[in-house]
């Protein structure tokens, strides 16, 4: 796959024509498909974070789903019929999150969720999902227990989880040449999650943890969690910040030049940090739960719409994340010919898609997707902005934890 991130010109254009081709498909394509355009619409949630720390991360969420929303119905819909996404802002908190999904249920007779950003959000709405009779499919909540002790029937989680990040990353650093690890994570189920991942597998491949450490969410000053990372000896810092957060980390950590003494690594390489960071963020390695620069069909269909889309814009982890998860949850409803809870779920179990991730399998035992695991490093390939340069592609079955559990026999 070709990209040229130095130049934007002619996107514009781009678009243009990608629009006209869309139309045409749609006046050309059988009449049962083009009456979808009349036909009522598909309703799915959208309860993502618009306000407040994570909102980056939402705004993602909704970039990706307008785009979607866009060449689905351009192409006939779903089941013939268009698709509708209904956009409520949660603020990141559970409560809230509770809240606007029984006005999608209850206002909007709307009954099927995605693009919640934050885990302890997917985990107050899981026990809900029942006695709304709604299907939830997570694009990236990473709590590894949502599909462990916290399973419910009607969630299902399409991206790769904070176990299966932690996995990956210290599969690859059992060779490399830092011994000893120190983690810093945000204090809620993600990072913690995120964390007690890493520092199990970790320790499991040979290394040693010098400590780990949780700041609040929110936090903007990182300067007393630095001086402890750099006191403690260690030489290389596992990170399990997003958002703000991860940008203010990141951006300090420079500053106080602990990313020229301490290997940086993290679970998510997030295009926005390295955006924010530029050529500091040069070196970073971690795991990826989307890159970009990944090579195959349908990823390259993926990158070059949403390019011509949103003018040159590099697509990050978030949305391709949130493209496969819309790109199962549809699969599953052609499969069931419907767009029923229990009918969707049954198709679910066992699906297998290809999509810009490659193939990923819906568990059936505890309706995990078993996705490939990513490493990269952050590189300067001569474009706009860093990139991440895949190192290493772990097969899913290597990455994804036991049935309903957190960790790995193996």
């Amino acid at each position: 796959m070709s990209f040229d991130l130095s130049n934007k010109k002619g996107l514009t254009r781009r678009k243009v024509l990608v629009g006209g081709a869309a139309t045409m498909s749609v006046l050309a394509a059988p009449a049962y498909l083009r009456k979808a355009t009349a036909a009522t619409p598909i309703k799915i949630g959208i309860p993502t974070v618009i306000t407040g720390g994570y909102a980056v991360l939402g705004s993602h969420v909704m970039r990706t789903a307008k785009l979607v929303e866009k060449m689905r119905n351009a192409s006939g819909g779903v089941l013939g019929r268009p698709i509708e996404f209904i956009y409520k802002d949660t603020k990141g908190e559970p409560a809230d999150c509770v809240r606007k999904c029984q006005e999608l249920v209850e206002r909007d007779d709307c009954r099927i969720f995605t693009g919640v950003v934050v885990s302890s959000e997917a985990r107050a709405i899981m026990p809900k999902l029942e006695e709304w009779d709604a299907f939830f499919i997570s694009h990236g909540n990473g709590d590894g227990r949502l599909t462990a002790e916290f399973y419910v029937d009607n969630f299902f989680r399409a991206n790769t989880s904070a176990p299966m990040g932690a996995r990956a990353l210290a599969l690859y650093l059992k060779d490399a040449e830092q011994k000893n690890f120190y983690a810093i994570g945000s204090d809620y189920a993600w990072g913690h999650s995120s964390v007690e991942s890493f520092e199990a597998q970790i320790t499991k491949v040979g290394k040693n943890m010098s400590g780990t450490v949780f700041a609040p969410v929110g936090n903007k000053d990182y300067s007393t969690y630095i001086t402890k990372i750099l006191q403690s000896g260690a030489e290389g810092c596992y990170v399990a910040l997003q958002g703000d957060e991860g940008r203010a980390f990141y951006s300090q950590a420079q500053q106080y030049g602990l990313s020229d003494r301490v290997q940086m690594v993290t679970e998510i390489v997030s295009q926005a940090n390295i955006r924010a960071l530029g050529d500091d963020s040069v070196g970073l390695v971690g795991g990826s739960r989307y890159p970009f620069t990944y090579e195959n069909e349908a990823n390259k269909n993926f990158l070059s719409a949403f390019q011509a889309e949103y003018d040159g814009e590099i697509p990050d982890w978030t949305d391709g994340e949130m493209y496969q998860a819309l790109d199962i949850l549809f699969k599953a409803m052609e499969n069931a010919d419907s767009d029923e809870t229990k009918k969707i779920v049954a198709a679910m179990e066992g699906l297998e898609v290809d999509s810009v991730k490659g193939k990923t399998l819906m568990r059936e035992c505890d309706h995990q997707g078993e996705n490939q695991g990513f490493v990269v490093r952050v590189s300067d390939m001569g474009g706009s902005e860093p990139v991440p340069e895949i190192l290493k592609i772990y097969p899913r079955e290597m990455i994804t934890p036991d049935c309903r559990s957190t960790s790995y026999s193996s």
